[in-house]
């Protein structure tokens, strides 16, 4: 693959800083609208209103690029997650401002959405795996949150005794498959969905009472 590289590399101002942030929406509105193989630097640069070559002033080639808006999908969302999250008061409360702020940010830009999932199919790796499946780190930062949730729910008491790990990598998840829905079902009702997750999780983590002892006159023969 040719890499053209910029003979300078960009000084990080305000206008450098809006002219990266300005190309990333224009190959997320290029992807969204002719799709990932036509959205060439050509395409962005003329959505961008500037020449192809001044794209390689802020990246060095399309793959870096289609990574960029990658990377500001997921920053997008975590910027829109994490503050509704820190704001709840309990552990309880925070699970059920996740769910809800997972959901609500596909509302935001269901465009960003769509790309993000359309981008997350063609990144693979030298094996031909999606790459960000194998991206440790990234799958890591995913469940953090949820894990620390999980955690102090259980010190509190608030939650039972279950597998933090396991739990938190079924909700995220069962959480990641919602794009999928969104875009096959765009009448999808995703206020309710949300919902019903939340009482799913809830039940899932609840603190479990302890079996009743069973009546005398339901032992049955051979139980004891």
């Amino acid at each position: 693959m040719l890499t053209v590289r910029s003979r300078r590399k960009p000084d990080g101002t305000v206008t450098e800083v809006a002219r990266r942030a300005q190309l990333v929406r224009c190959a997320i509105d290029a992807i969204a609208e002719v799709g990932y193989q036509r959205a060439s630097l050509t395409e962005i640069a003329k959505r961008a209103g500037i020449t192809k070559g001044a794209i390689f002033y802020h990246f060095a080639n399309r793959d870096a690029l289609i990574e960029a808006v990658f990377t500001e999908a997921l920053a997008a969302g975590a910027n829109f997650l994490l503050p509704r999250v820190r704001a709840a008061a309990t552990p309880r409360d925070q699970l059920r401002a996740y769910v809800n702020g997972f959901v609500e940010a596909l509302h935001v830009d269901p465009r960003v959405i769509q790309v993000l999932f359309t981008i997350g199919r063609h990144l693979t790796d030298d094996r031909g795996g999606w790459r960000f499946l194998r991206d440790q780190a990234l799958q890591e930062t995913a469940l953090a949150t949820l894990e620390d949730i999980l955690r102090r729910g259980q010190l509190t008491g608030e939650f039972g005794d279950f597998p933090v790990r396991s739990m938190a990598m079924m909700m995220r998840a069962t959480l990641e498959e919602i794009p999928t829905y969104v875009i096959a079902y765009p009448g999808l009702d995703l206020a309710g969905y949300g919902q019903d997750l939340i009482v799913f999780f809830e039940r899932a983590c609840a603190v479990s009472p302890e079996p009743p002892l069973p009546h005398e006159d339901q032992v049955r023969p051979g139980l004891l």
